[in-house]
């Protein structure tokens, strides 16, 4: 783990160019802290590899209100938000930058972005691995779900939700 002084986190709006680096974070985060709470076939359907298709999906997308963290202007976390129904849909950090205060400063910028859009909760299925980070940050357990993969696979994850 690398040490990270706070003010080091520089947390912006993402930008459609910085798709592929968002996208080999994600990656990097399931396959080397998730895996340990999830199988090998789950692993693989849910951070399946990085298309020049997927970075042009990905990067397209304009459902998602998305930031991301930089230290020393690389990319080492990122996180979306749908206001529209008032999801938390992602907070992913880069394995080499866990447990440094990367996942609060953009979980807490997220949080900012839905107040400022008049949101009064955010709600998430939060990954098995994810759920402490989650509770620690004022989020409450739901109960356990099922949530579908874009392959069909079915994957345990835990229904929270946190009012603003």
């Amino acid at each position: 783990m690398s040490e990270v002084v706070k003010s080091d986190i520089k947390v912006r709006s993402f930008l459609p160019s910085d798709a592929e680096s968002v996208l080999k974070v994600h990656r990097a985060a399931i396959h080397e802290t998730a895996s340990s709470c999830y199988p090998k076939e789950i692993i693989q359907d849910w951070a399946s590899p990085i298309t020049p298709s997927k970075i042009k999906a990905f990067a397209d997308n304009t459902e998602e209100t998305r930031i991301v963290a930089e230290i020393n202007s690389q990319i080492v976390g990122f996180g979306a938000i749908v206001v529209s129904n008032s999801e938390l849909r992602a907070v992913y950090v880069s394995p080499s930058f866990g447990r440094s205060g990367v996942g609060t400063a953009i979980l807490q910028e997220l949080e900012r972005l839905a107040r400022e859009q008049k949101l009064s909760e955010l709600h998430l299925n939060a990954s098995l691995n994810a759920e402490p980070f989650y509770q620690v940050n004022g989020y409450m357990n739901e109960g356990f779900e099922e949530h579908t993969l874009r392959y069909g696979r079915k994957m345990p994850s835990i229904r929270m939700r946190k009012k603003l």
